[in-house]
């Protein structure tokens, strides 16, 4: 009997536990699953063009108009020099280059910069670039500043240049040794990252490293050589001085690390703007689409709005549906249908000791660019210690006092049916067609609207000298303005408008005394149309 009760007791035990170690079997499945499913990317975006081309810019990048960002890293230790930004290029050519390095016709035998790097540093067979990345330790580095500086600038969004053509990562990496926190002991791109969101900006990372295959060829006739540099240098491969081909090619190795050193910044600090700077349109195609694929899809992810700025040298290489057309230190002629991007230095792109550019000359730009539909990229350029340079926070803040007054005919505002009057035009469209200071004249004038098409602004691009404003566009007899006036004021200024409109004409009051340096812009209410 005692046998029969232990055999039932056993009997018992066992299905108990096969029960429960079920139980727990489908239990740690289903953790297992939920776990996979928490890190899984949702293939929402395929990598192929017509998938990506859904993709269109977000609606706080068309709202935002103005952002700022750094060119930071070893660079700077030679170009406070007054020399130019492309050092690690520039150090190693005997001969001065143009960027497809053909050799420039006024070159002398040995180049400027190849003789300032051995005067400065030593030779470049035992000093090279990867010395220079050594020697640069920015001990005054401070994320919270730089943020509050820009915010108080009136950027709406911001971030630092996360690598440069020469390779060097300026955040914590794991693809890579040559990365600032291994070097440096600090993650600029991760710091920034806490220190923008605080302010409540949108974040931004710059990529230049699609380039990076062709910026250190000449490096391999002097430390290059050594294959334990190769990381850093790219390994050895022909680049043809015709001035209409990059041949060599990179390679599929080279590629795929491109895409990597893009993945981990995009996984770990999840920007809101990623832009391109000029080669991403010499890599592959099937690269491009990987990795336009990823972003769009780790932004689905992460439920963020991503936009993805791209630059054409020589074609275009995306759908412009899916990025933002960038100008490098240029702008459009004309509001275009699409939200485009200048980028453009206070002064160097890397610190160089050139004095800032004025406020009001970036107020113009900006201005302008907006009532075209674009938004403004300001370089900010720090001293090799990470301080910014007193000048530039000087103008940075004089754009944000104009900005706290005048912010609302910018900031969320749409273009209107004409962008511009006045006598200044732009020479031609596209790159490197901007004026460095300020140009425009009180004849000169912008419009922008509010979004719901109730509010236009008129903005003049500099101080009247007389009390009368003139606004040759606004006369009826050229139709824009086709809906009847409620109010006119002066934004920041409290006294009473007269103004006038015939059919060559609107002419507005301009007060005496009104407080501003450089822009003014009347704010005009229009009567809402009926629906009767």
């Amino acid at each position: 009997m005692n046998l029969i009760k232990s055999i039932l007791l056993l009997t018992i035990l066992f299905f108990s536990n096969h029960i429960n170690c079920q139980k727990k079997s489908q239990q740690n499945l289903s953790e297992t699953i939920e776990d996979k499913e928490k890190h899984e990317v949702k293939k929402v975006y395929k990598e192929e063009w017509p998938s990506i081309a859904r993709h269109s810019t977000p609606e706080w990048f068309r709202d935002a108009k103005f952002g700022i960002y750094t060119h930071f890293g070893p660079a700077v230790l030679a170009t406070q020099h007054q020399t130019t930004e492309w050092w690690g290029w520039a150090m190693y050519n005997k001969k001065q280059k143009y960027w497809t390095n053909a050799v420039r016709p006024d070159s002398p035998d040995t180049s400027r910069e190849f003789k300032l790097h051995q005067e400065l540093f030593g030779d470049q067979n035992v000093y090279g670039y990867k010395d220079l990345i050594m020697d640069f330790q920015p001990d005054k580095f401070d994320a919270e500043e730089w943020a509050n500086l820009f915010f108080k600038a009136g950027a709406k969004f911001s971030g630092p240049m996360g690598c440069h053509h020469d390779n060097f990562m300026l955040w914590d990496s794991e693809v890579t040794r040559w990365n600032m926190k291994r070097t440096a002991g600090i993650d600029v791109v991760g710091e920034l990252e806490k220190a923008i969101r605080a302010k409540n900006m949108k974040y931004l990372i710059t990529f230049h490293h699609a380039f990076s295959w062709w910026f250190f060829t000449e490096s391999h006739k002097y430390d290059g050589a050594n294959p334990e540099y190769q990381d850093l240098y790219c390994k050895p491969h022909t680049f043809s001085d015709d001035p209409d081909s990059f041949g060599e090619y990179p390679d599929a190795e080279y590629e795929d690390l491109w895409f990597k050193k893009l993945e981990e910044a995009a996984i770990k600090y999840k920007p809101d703007l990623f832009w391109f700077d000029m080669g991403l349109e010499l890599l592959s195609d099937d690269i491009r689409k990987k990795a336009y694929a990823m972003i769009l899809n780790n932004g689905e992810q992460n439920q963020q709005e991503i936009g993805i700025s791209y630059k054409t040298k020589f074609d275009i290489c995306i759908p412009p549906s899916a990025g933002i057309l960038d100008f490098e230190k240029g702008r459009s002629q004309s509001a275009r249908e699409d939200a485009w991007l200048t980028d453009t230095p206070l002064s160097g792109w890397f610190y160089n000791g050139r004095k800032s550019r004025s406020s009001e000359a970036i107020i113009e730009i900006l201005i302008d660019i907006v009532s075209k539909n674009g938004c403004l990229l300001l370089d900010v350029s720090p001293k090799p210690d990470g301080t910014i340079p007193n000048d530039q926070k000087e103008t940075l803040l004089g754009i944000g006092e104009w900005l706290k007054v005048n912010g609302e005919a910018i900031y969320n505002t749409r273009p209107w049916v004409i962008a511009e009057e006045g006598p200044t035009k732009l020479e031609k469209d596209g790159h490197f067609n901007e004026n460095w200071e300020a140009i425009y004249t009180e004849r000169d004038i912008r419009y922008t609207q509010s979004k719901d098409h109730n509010t236009l602004y008129v903005i003049v691009m500099d101080k009247p000298t007389t009390n009368t404003v003139v606004a040759k566009k606004l006369g009826k007899g050229f139709e824009y303005l086709s809906r009847e006036i409620e109010s006119v004021s002066l934004i920041g200024s409290h006294e009473n408008i007269v103004w006038k409109q015939n059919e060559t004409n609107m002419t507005f009051s301009f007060p005496k005394n009104i407080n501003g340096k450089h822009a003014f812009c009347y704010k005009l209410k229009l009567k809402k149309v009926s629906n009767n």
